[in-house]
């Protein structure tokens, strides 16, 4: 068995990684944390908003945010299709604070649907995370 699988990671404005071999990726599924690493069965998972981990055969660990998508395991190949991707280093700690104190005041407001009050959520959670990584 290998040590390594092909990493492919996507979203609709952004190719992070395609191709590359690495050790390992941490990330959240909408059931909770998975690792995967080499020899992984093959698998498709929906993924929640949260923070992922990239362990590279060679260079430095890749971490950063990732909101909502996909991932696929086939055949000793990863593929992760994401509605955003933000790599740690890329996220403004000031604008993630400002996010979080808009959503908490709109989430607040007793007159909210359910979905806007999703949305609002959601966009706290993202928030959160994103301070997180700093």
């Amino acid at each position: 068995m290998s040590d390594s699988f092909k990493l492919s990671i996507f979203s609709p404005v952004r190719k992070l990684i395609e191709g590359e071999s690495v050790r390992s990726l941490v990330l959240f599924s909408v059931e909770g944390e998975i690792e995967i690493l080499p020899g992984h069965a093959d698998m498709v998972s929906s993924l929640d908003t949260g923070s992922f981990l990239v362990t590279p055969v060679s260079g430095e660990p890749v971490q950063g945010v990732i909101s909502s998508g996909f991932v696929r395991v086939e055949n000793g190949e990863v593929k992760v299709l994401a509605e955003t991707i933000e790599l740690a280093q890329e996220i403004d700690l000031s604008r993630a604070a400002k996010a979080q104190a808009l959503a908490e005041k709109m989430l607040s407001d007793a007159s909210l649907d359910s979905a806007q009050f999703r949305k609002y959520q959601l966009k706290l959670q993202r928030a959160i995370i994103r301070q997180r990584m700093q």
